[in-house]
């Protein structure tokens, strides 16, 4: 008896030994695939239907804090983008255009908390800064958020600056023409009619006394004596259609600078004398790099999805899924990280 019951012990430990190895490589097998099918399911449109996000996930989950006038306050990144959209983007423009905007504002606003502008706060309010922001929210904004949850704009891996502005004359600008480094999503391309824009034209008349004494302020060597007829020299302009650099009174002003100095919409100026006055005349409005908002909303009428919009002002980039993740152990400065994922598009 006792032998039989030392042989049938290690047979049972081998047998159990046996069917746990079955069930570990069996787990080892099926959850990835379940996880990944779980991830492919939740992102990848189905060929019936349009996808549909009925709640948002990312945005919902993540918090910024929000650098107002008076004070910081603490909201989801789905409120901030929401409030960023009625903020910047007009309510009736169409839904592909608005979308387009959410990924591009997500992304901005992602890409502006990394650089940390702000000592109390991951982002502020002022347009001039970070991205406008309005408490007076819309639906159509409330949609194009919730339908782009967690979708950025990426190049290499990397969020991108997704910079963009309202209207443009005919082509955009390359951030190398405007601020002399060179991104490589961000060129110069061709962007539809946008003469509907309010602001598309603009034209400010100078007395030329005036216009003679304030450049004169910023350039102490320029001259500027006799008719002002005489005072232009060569201009050269950006492959947006921009001024690079114009001679006026001898001395070499780059287009962003004659903006600066005037004040003026944009760099695509034109000037003309009428009598002893000087009218500039501008086109477009804003710094005319990345996606133009008017642009957007001619080719989301032309039938463009939002997602061919944005690869057509932000060059070779990609789009990618944001999930959010803890961190173990946790990080005290930041408890939460962002795993991305390619998008199928």
């Amino acid at each position: 008896m006792p032998s039989r019951i030392l042989w049938e012990e290690p047979m049972k430990r081998s047998i159990i030994y046996i069917l746990f190895t079955i069930l570990i490589a069996a787990g080892a097998f099926l959850i990835p695939r379940l996880i990944r099918e779980y991830h492919e399911s939740s992102i990848m449109p189905t060929e019936e239907t349009e996808p549909v996000v009925l709640e948002s996930e990312f945005d919902r989950s993540l918090t910024l804090r929000i650098k107002f006038a008076d004070g910081v306050e603490e909201m989801s990144l789905q409120e901030y983008l929401i409030g960023v959209l009625s903020a910047e983007m007009p309510e009736d423009f169409p839904i592909e255009a608005q979308k387009a905007q959410a990924v591009a504002a997500r992304t901005f606003a992602l890409k502006q908390s990394q650089a940390r502008k702000h000592i109390d706060a991951d982002v502020c309010t002022s347009p001039a800064c970070c991205q406008g922001w309005s408490s007076n929210q819309n639906e159509i904004a409330a949609e194009a958020v919730l339908q782009t949850d967690g979708l950025v704009i990426t190049y290499d891996n990397k969020l991108i600056d997704a910079t963009y502005f309202s209207c443009c004359g005919s082509r955009t600008e390359a951030a190398v023409a405007v601020w002399g480094g060179e991104i490589p999503y961000l060129q110069s391309v061709e962007s539809p009619d946008e003469s509907d824009a309010p602001r598309y034209s603009e034209e400010v008349v100078l007395d030329a006394s005036y216009f003679a004494q304030t450049l004169t302020e910023h350039y102490p060597l320029i001259v500027l004596d006799g008719s002002p007829e005489n005072w232009f020299g060569k201009i050269s302009y950006t492959r947006g259609g921009g001024i690079d650099t114009a001679q006026i009174g001898g001395v070499e002003i780059s287009g962003t600078d004659l903006r600066t100095i005037f004040s003026l919409r944009s760099t695509q100026i034109d000037f003309d004398l009428i009598g002893d006055d000087i009218r500039i005349t501008t086109y477009g409005f804003g710094h005319r790099v990345g996606m133009s908002q008017y642009g957007a909303k001619a080719l989301a009428e032309a039938d463009c999805k939002f997602d061919d919009i944005l690869k057509h002002y932000y060059q070779n980039i990609e789009l990618q899924q944001l999930c959010m993740k803890k961190t173990s152990p946790p990080n005290p400065e930041e408890t939460l990280f962002f795993e991305a994922i390619k998008h199928p598009w």
